[in-house]
């Protein structure tokens, strides 16, 4: 990770602390904070202070119901009613099947012929079109930019988007707001990463309006993109992935993520198969609350990798809940 004196300036990205307060009042109007919770077992087991970002909770059981919906908020009401289309693996395709709802405007969503059974009835049953195609999320998303060309739908990015960023970034002022009214504070957040949106507008806020907060990324070492690009100092787009969190699944983070992320980010980890698994069963056992991989990647992170200090105040975000039946047999019988 490069030091904090070899950092780009941020003056032209084009998302601003401010821009992510002013979505966080927009999504208000249709989304409820989710709790900030306090986990006595969790800080028995790391040795430190740590709280738990619960994104599980919302209407689409993640975290990216919030870019989707201030990305359409946002849009010309014109453009909105032709409709939107997207690529994904899933919770995205979800958070804008919700948005488009909310709107009563038409919504196509591509996924990847392997995509998450339950997500994709759920994206149904949100009442959007979904087209199966191809092996993997980024042959999907090549394909619905083909037909977004041949259309009159505006395309949804789910992560290299201004507006998706700055509705994602609404987790860290929630946050903000929750710690200042506990009295309490944090040191360390940790934040799970696929293409980067969610970092992103997560770290851009914090190291605006908190800046001593230290935000730490988590990848699963087969899907992880965006630490070899901060390696490389450039783009980097894995050849192959190879990860059941499908929400973490990105075969590369977009050039606005990457420049956040380099510019705000304090640090990368990565994660196995394995660890999110145990993370996922520690946490339905010792919270009775679900976890999909790419939720409790995280996690998995603060476990098996993260040394805190005794004192230490760490966040950790649970970013989405969509676990799969053969997934949560798995980790109940992870060990």
């Amino acid at each position: 990770m490069p030091e904090t004196s070899a950092r780009p300036s941020t003056e032209r990205l084009p998302v601003t602390a401010d821009a992510i307060e002013s979505a966080a009042v927009a999504l208000r109007h249709h989304l409820s904070p989710t709790p900030l919770q306090y986990s006595r077992a969790f800080t028995a087991k790391a040795g430190c202070h740590v709280s738990v970002k619960i994104e599980g909770v919302q209407p689409t059981r993640s975290f990216k119901v919030r870019g989707a919906l201030n990305k359409l908020i946002r849009m010309r009401a014109d453009l909105r009613a032709a409709g939107v289309i997207t690529a994904s693996a899933g919770n995205h395709g979800q958070g804008v099947a919700y948005a488009a709802q909310v709107f009563g405007v038409p919504a196509t969503v591509y996924v990847p012929d392997n995509a998450n059974a339950l997500k994709v009835q759920a994206i149904r049953r949100l009442g959007s079109r979904v087209v199966h195609y191809g092996r993997s999320y980024n042959e999907a998303y090549l394909e619905a930019l083909r037909a977004q060309e041949a259309g009159a739908a505006t395309f949804v990015h789910a992560f290299d988007d201004p507006d998706v960023v700055a509705g994602q970034g609404t987790v860290a002022v929630e946050l903000v707001q929750q710690l200042d009214e506990h009295a309490a504070g944090a040191d360390t957040v940790l934040v799970p990463v696929g293409g980067g949106g969610l970092i992103s507008g997560i770290s851009l806020y914090l190291k605006a309006r908190r800046p001593d907060i230290q935000v730490i990324g988590v990848e699963p070492s087969g899907a992880d993109a965006m630490t070899r690009s901060l390696e490389d100092g450039a783009l980097v787009t894995l050849e192959r992935v190879t990860t059941m969190a499908d929400g973490l699944a990105a075969s590369a983070p977009g050039p606005l993520t990457l420049g956040i992320v380099r510019a705000h980010v304090d640090g990368m980890i990565r994660v196995e198969e394995s660890e999110m698994l145990r993370a996922i069963r520690l946490f339905f056992e010792w919270e009775h609350l679900l976890a999909e991989p790419a939720g409790a990647a995280a996690l998995a992170a603060l476990l098996y990798h993260h040394r805190p200090q005794a004192s230490e105040r760490v966040v950790v975000i649970l970013s989405g809940a969509n676990v799969t039946d053969e997934v949560m047999v798995r980790a109940l019988r992870a060990r």
